[in-house]
C-alpha cells in the first residue's frame, strides 16, 4: 500500500474548510428558487454515448405481467414543475391547456412537408416481421418513408386510426412521426440495389420483385390495382430504440427520472383510455438522438397508432380489447370454474357493422375500468393528480378540433366519419367526468396587488360537475427558507371564486392559501390544493400548486 504524508498545514487547512462548509451542508436548500416556476426542463448534458438497444416484445409482456406485481409506491410525480405542471422536453411539449389548439392547428399536427414526394419511389428495406408488414422507400426528394397497408378485410381501418390518433396525440403534447395518407402505385415502385429483407429467423437478405409483390398481396387493393398506405416520415435524428415505461435510461445523462414517476407517461393512461391505445407499451415507442442548440439529446416518440380507437392493425380489434389484460386471473378463473357459463360482460358489447372502424363504441366504455393489453407501470403508478392533469388536456380538444383529426381520416365508408367523431366525443367527455373529479378542480389561481384571490372550477366550466356549495380558505404566511406555513387567522368561507386577503398576510414575502370545496356529490374536493405566490415587485407570481401532496415535507423535484 503506498502512504500519502500530507503536510501540517495542509492538514491545518482542510480542518478550517471542513468547518466552513459545516453550516452550508446543514442549511436545506429553500423551497422555491429565482426562477420558479421552470417551463422549460433544462436538460444540459450531452448525449453522446448512447447506443442503440432492443427491447423483447415477450419479455416485456412477462416482466410486466408476472415479475412487476408489487404494488406501486404513490409518490407524487417527479418530473412536474412548482405549479404542479410538466415542463416542455424531450419527452412532452405543452399544446393543449397551454393554447387554444385550432382545427387547422390539429389537422395540421406534426406535419412539415405534404407527404412523399411524387415520381418513382425507391424500396430500400422490406419488413415482414411484426404487426403489420410494409416496407421503407425512399421518395424522389431524397426522404425516407415507411409505408404501411390496411388489411384486407378492413379497407381504411388501421390507416384511419393512424391518422386520428396520429393528430390527437400530438394535440396532446407528444413527439409523434409525420404521417401522411396516400396512393401508392405498385407500377411507380423500384427495389433498391442494397435493398434488404428480414426474413422469419431474423436473417437480412437481399430484398427482390418478387418480395415486394408478395408483400402487396396482404394488403387492401382498391379496383383500379393501388393502395391506400400511411407514409410515415422517418424521425429525425439517430434511432436507439424504444424506451420502457419503468427505470431510466443508463446511457442517457439527462434521462434523471424514473419514467414510472414521470407525470405524461402516468398520464398517458387517460390518452390511451380514451383513444383505446391498448397496445401502449415499449414496442411502440422510439428514441432517437437530435442535435439541439448544437448538443446532442435523446428524444422520446410515441410511433404506430395502427391499433387504436377500433383497429387491430390487421383486424378489427378485440372486443377484449380496453376491457381486460391478456392475462387477467379472476375472470379466467372464474370462467373456467363455472365452466363458460360466467359470460365476461364485454363480450355482450354491441358494436356497428362499419369495417373501416372496426371495434370501437362510447356506451360501455368506462374510463377507471380501461385496461391496455399487459400492465404499464407508469399507469399502475397514476394517481389523481396526474389523471387531473391528464383529463384537463382531453377536455381541451374541442368538437371542432376532433371532428378535424377525424376528417384527416378521410373515410368513404357511410356514416363513418360521423360515428367515430361522436365516439370520441363522448369517450372525452366521460373522462373529464371521471377525473377532473377525482381531485378539486381549481385552476388558474391569481392573487392581485390589492389581495383579492380568484380561481376557477374546471369541472363546472366544462359542465362535468355542478358548482360547489361553498370554498373554504386558510391564509398563512409562507417562510421559503424553512418551507413552514404560519396560519394567519381562521378559515373564510364564501360560494363564489373570490377572496380578500388579510393585510396581516400580504406583508410577507410568500403567501400561501389553502383552498377546499364543500360539494355533497364531489367528496374529493375536501382535499386541498395548496397555493402559494411570491411577492414579485408589484405584484404577486404564482409559484407553487400542490394538490396531492407525500407528506408535510413535500417539496417538489427540479
Amino acid at each position: 500500500m503506498r502512504t500519502v504524508w500530507t503536510s501540517p498545514h495542509r492538514l491545518l487547512a482542510a480542518a478550517l474548510t471542513a468547518c466552513l462548509a459545516l453550516p452550508l451542508a446543514a442549511q436545506a436548500p429553500p423551497t422555491y428558487f429565482p426562477d420558479d416556476p421552470i417551463a422549460v426542463d433544462p436538460e444540459t448534458q450531452p448525449a453522446t454515448r448512447v447506443a442503440g438497444w432492443e427491447i423483447s416484445d415477450p419479455y416485456d409482456f412477462l416482466e410486466n405481467t408476472f415479475l412487476k406485481t408489487h404494488e406501486p409506491d404513490h409518490r407524487r410525480a417527479v418530473n412536474i414543475n412548482t405549479i404542479d405542471e410538466v415542463p416542455d422536453s424531450s419527452w412532452f411539449t405543452n399544446r393543449a391547456v397551454a393554447r387554444t389548439l385550432t382545427s387547422d392547428d390539429v389537422r395540421r399536427g406534426p406535419d412539415v412537408t405534404n407527404g412523399p414526394a411524387p415520381g418513382t419511389w425507391t424500396v430500400i428495406a422490406g419488413k415482414s416481421d411484426g404487426i403489420t408488414p410494409g416496407f421503407t422507400i425512399r421518395d424522389t426528394a431524397g426522404i425516407v418513408w415507411f409505408i404501411k397497408f390496411d388489411p384486407q378485410t378492413n379497407p381504411e381501418m388501421a390507416t384511419g386510426a393512424e391518422m386520428v390518433s396520429t393528430k390527437l396525440f400530438w394535440a396532446l403534447g407528444y413527439h409523434v412521426p409525420e404521417n401522411h395518407l396516400t396512393t401508392l402505385d405498385p407500377a411507380n415502385l423500384t427495389v433498391g440495389e442494397t435493398a434488404t429483407l428480414r426474413d422469419n429467423l431474423g436473417r437480412r437478405r437481399r430484398l427482390t420483385d418478387d418480395d415486394v409483390r408478395q408483400l402487396l398481396t396482404r394488403g387492401a387493393k382498391r379496383e383500379d390495382g393501388t393502395f391506400r398506405v400511411i407514409a410515415s416520415k422517418a424521425l429525425d435524428g439517430k434511432p436507439v430504440g424504444p424506451f420502457r415505461y419503468y427505470g431510466t435510461r443508463p446511457d442517457d445523462p439527462n434521462d434523471i427520472h424514473p419514467h414510472e414517476h414521470r407525470r405524461e407517461l402516468r398520464g398517458l393512461r387517460a390518452f390511451s383510455a380514451w383513444l383505446n391505445h391498448d397496445d401502449s407499451r415499449s414496442i411502440n415507442t422510439l428514441d432517437t438522438v437530435v442535435t439541439v442548440n448544437g448538443r446532442p439529446i435523446v428524444r422520446h416518440h410515441l410511433i404506430d397508432f395502427g391499433s387504436t380507437l377500433g383497429s387491430g392493425s390487421l383486424y378489427a380489434q378485440k372486443r377484449r380489447a380496453g376491457n381486460e389484460y391478456i392475462w387477467e386471473g379472476r375472470p379466467t378463473v372464474v370462467t373456467a370454474l363455472t365452466l363458460g357459463l360466467y359470460v365476461r360482460p364485454w363480450i355482450r358489447v354491441p358494436y356497428p357493422e362499419i369495417t373501416s372502424l372496426g371495434n370501437i363504441e362510447s356506451t360501455f366504455f368506462q374510463p377507471e375500468a380501461w385496461r391496455p393489453e399487459y400492465p404499464n407501470q407508469a399507469f399502475r403508478h397514476a394517481r389523481a393528480d396526474d389523471l387531473f392533469w391528464a383529463a384537463r388536456r382531453v377536455m381541451a380538444i374541442s368538437d371542432d378540433a376532433i371532428a378535424a383529426a377525424v376528417a384527416s381520416a378521410e373515410f368513404s365508408e357511410p356514416n363513418a366519419t360521423a360515428y367515430l367523431t361522436d365516439v370520441i366525443r363522448v369517450r372525452r367527455d366521460k373522462i373529464g367526468l371521471e377525473w377532473l373529479n377525482g381531485v378539486l378542480p381549481a385552476v388558474d389561481f391569481a392573487l392581485s396587488s390589492d389581495g383579492t384571490f380568484t380561481f376557477r372550477n374546471t369541472a363546472v366550466d366544462l359542465r362535468r360537475a355542478q358548482p360547489a356549495s361553498a370554498y373554504h380558505v386558510q391564509w398563512s404566511r409562507f417562510d421559503n427558507a424553512s418551507g413552514t406555513a404560519t396560519p394567519i387567522g381562521g378559515t373564510d368561507t364564501a360560494s363564489t371564486l373570490s377572496f380578500t386577503a388579510p393585510a396581516a398576510v400580504l406583508g410577507a414575502d410568500f403567501v400561501q392559501v389553502e383552498l377546499r370545496a364543500t360539494s355533497a356529490a364531489q367528496t374529493e374536493w375536501a382535499r386541498p390544493v395548496i397555493v402559494r405566490f411570491r411577492h414579485s415587485g408589484p405584484r404577486w407570481q404564482l409559484v407553487g400548486v400542490i394538490r396531492q401532496p407525500d407528506g408535510p415535507a413535500d417539496r417538489t423535484s427540479r
